[in-house]
């Protein structure tokens, strides 16, 4: 009885996460293409200010030295960030290195522990399902 009732939440919180998920990226696509239209017509209307004072090739030189920088400063926020991750995988593999060794510990300090643990794996294996999920 109580079957039917959940599953019925369930399939209705679902068809709503679905909805609003389809909603939301129609809008996100609609405003990233109003972004991206701002944005040209902004870097539009400065290369012609640009170009009044400095004239159209001292505009376009100008402009492609900020578009440079800007790429230069992604790059290396983008290695920094790299950097960062490499070194906390070092770290997490470190964490599981000294575990390990610690587990070693155990092993040649309690081996009747060991045994324990190794049974009742291979118990769980043995007893567990034999279906392929």
């Amino acid at each position: 009885m109580l079957f039917p009732i959940l599953s019925l939440l369930v399939g209705n919180s679902v068809h709503r996460t679905v909805e609003r998920t389809k909603r939301n990226g129609i809008f996100i696509a609609v405003a990233l293409l109003f972004l991206l239209t701002a944005y040209a017509l902004a870097v539009t209307a400065g290369a012609i200010w640009l170009a009044g004072i400095y004239g159209a090739i001292g505009a376009s030189l100008f402009l492609a030295a900020c578009a440079l920088l800007i790429a230069i400063i992604v790059f290396v926020i983008m290695t920094i960030m790299n950097h960062q991750e490499a070194r906390r995988a070092r770290e997490r593999r470190a964490a599981l290195e000294s575990l390990a060794t610690v587990g070693l510990g155990v092993i040649r300090t309690q081996p009747l522990l060991t045994a324990g643990i190794v049974a009742a794996l291979v118990a769980a294996n043995l007893v567990g399902s034999k279906r392929d999920d």
